[in-house]
């Protein structure tokens, strides 16, 4: 978190070059999708119209969550902005004001920070304190995966102000998480096997994610990805005539992909009481040792396999036939 004031810029030359560094890390980890773009490390999808980016969770684009559109003038009046510190690193800003629309009327920056559990940053103009409440969506002079993933979270963030229900649920979760681990880690690490890159499983992950995605929605059903406790994330859970599925990916059949998919399956319905009861189903690319196997199957998970096919930048994933009989997919 960024504890210092940051001073708003206000000249268009380098405002349009502090957005354009972020347009192109975007589009550079995004993927096309006929008029849509995806990005598979944050499961967002988004439409670039010139200097104009609206971002949502919707893979219809039909229901934009926030815009983040480029200022054409340098004043507090724009909801999107940039900012520098006195080191003279780069944040992309957004007032927490949302537009009124089909999820949901009009946010004001109150609502949003408690609904978000964001807080204002310190931010002036041209050296006196702002007007207006700014959030800060990501930093900008970092990787351009980092850039991504920090404004998918921010994405995330902005759906639980346009849905009070779900911001209270994470507001209890959260609670119950901090009670039993304290605050959460700033930061993580890939685990795994380490020759397969950062961005790679990023990639593989949301393929697998967006194969699903797709399958279930043209069974008329949806995956849902359940908004919960801030930085944490479930890959999905949908419903089959069997129950409700509680479903964890892995893009590794190393033994620490299974430990981390065995630990997450495990601590999320004891920490979530709305996911318990949720047959639990660990997704590898494979299968790994008979040892493995045997012991995820005591820990009362199931576990199903999935394979890729890469041609080009094209990558097509297939789920096992058990795995797809499961889930009411047919064969």
């Amino acid at each position: 978190m960024v504890q210092e004031s940051l001073q708003l810029l206000t000249d268009l030359d380098d405002v349009g070059d502090a957005f354009s560094v972020w347009r192109n890390a975007m589009e550079q980890h995004g993927e096309r999708l006929a008029s849509l773009w995806w990005l598979p490390a944050g499961k967002v999808y988004f439409r670039i119209n010139g200097n104009d980016i609206k971002l949502g969770l919707d893979p219809t684009g039909d229901h934009w969550t926030v815009e983040l559109n480029e200022p054409e003038q340098g004043t507090e009046n724009p909801l999107s902005g940039v900012a520098r510190d006195s080191a003279g690193q780069r944040y992309l800003l957004r007032q927490g004001t949302l537009h009124k629309n089909a999820q949901s009327a009009r946010i004001e920056s109150a609502d949003f920070e408690e609904r978000t559990g964001l807080r204002p940053a310190a931010v002036t103009i041209e050296g006196k304190p702002a007007k207006r409440a700014w959030f800060i969506v990501t930093a900008l002079d970092r990787p351009a995966a980092e850039i991504c993933q920090n404004t998918a979270a921010f994405v995330d963030r902005c759906s639980l102000a346009r849905n009070p229900d779900a911001a209270a649920t994470a507001r209890q979760d959260d609670k119950r998480l901090v009670e039993l681990f304290g605050p959460p880690e700033k930061g993580g690490k890939i685990v795994g096997q380490p020759t397969v890159s950062r961005n790679e499983r990023w990639r593989i992950h949301g393929e697998v994610w967006q194969k699903l995605k797709g399958l279930f929605g043209a069974d008329g059903r949806e995956l849902v990805k359940p908004l919960h406790a801030y930085g944490y994330e479930v890959d999905g859970v949908v419903e089959t005539q069997a129950g409700k599925l509680l479903l964890e990916i892995k893009t590794g059949v190393a033994a620490a992909d299974v430990y981390e998919g065995i630990g997450q399956l495990t601590l999320y319905p004891r920490l979530l009481p709305r996911l318990s009861g949720h047959r639990r189903i660990l997704l590898l690319p494979g299968s790994p040792s008979i040892p493995l196997v045997a012991a995820v199957r005591e820990c009362g998970v199931e576990l199903h396999c999935y394979s890729l096919q890469k041609d080009g930048e094209k990558v097509d994933v297939c789920f096992s036939p058990q795995f797809l009989k499961l889930c009411d997919l047919g064969l």
